[in-house]
């Protein structure tokens, strides 16, 4: 495992427990969190400030959230990492167990930072928003 996919995992274990630091961590300040793909909580956020606002809406969506990152690919420039997993909980709403699949794709600067995250609705899609090189 590569010191880049190391962090990228810590940040999103933070995430999975409401770690805030842990997830900002590995993101420049102005990085834009674009989940309009997402099947819920859409939008663009933009900067920390914006991904503390999208985190803040999932905590208040869910009872319990747990997050499970399974695969993370970097593209062979280091600037682009495609991250699958599965998230399961339990929602706030009506306490409904749910399980779905996640695909992001992290686009990073020379520092490794990741300024924009891409909330992708399967693999497939996920793939497409990775470099034209980097397809596979």
């Amino acid at each position: 495992m590569s010191e880049l996919t190391d962090r990228l995992r810590s940040a999103y274990e933070g995430f999975g427990r409401s770690d805030l630091d842990a997830v900002l961590s590995v993101m420049d300040p102005d990085i834009e969190w674009d989940a309009t793909d997402a099947l819920a909580h859409t939008g663009v956020y933009q900067g920390h400030e914006g991904v503390t606002e999208y985190i803040g809406s999932l905590s208040g969506a869910w009872e319990e959230f747990h997050l499970n990152p399974q695969q993370f690919t970097e593209s062979g420039d280091g600037a682009h990492v495609m991250v699958l997993g599965n998230v399961k909980g339990k929602l706030a709403a009506n306490g409904q167990d749910i399980e779905a699949r996640f695909a992001h794709v992290l686009q990073l600067d020379e520092e490794g930072k990741v300024t924009r995250l891409k909330v992708c609705l399967d693999r497939e899609a996920a793939i497409r928003e990775m470099p034209e090189s980097q397809r596979s």
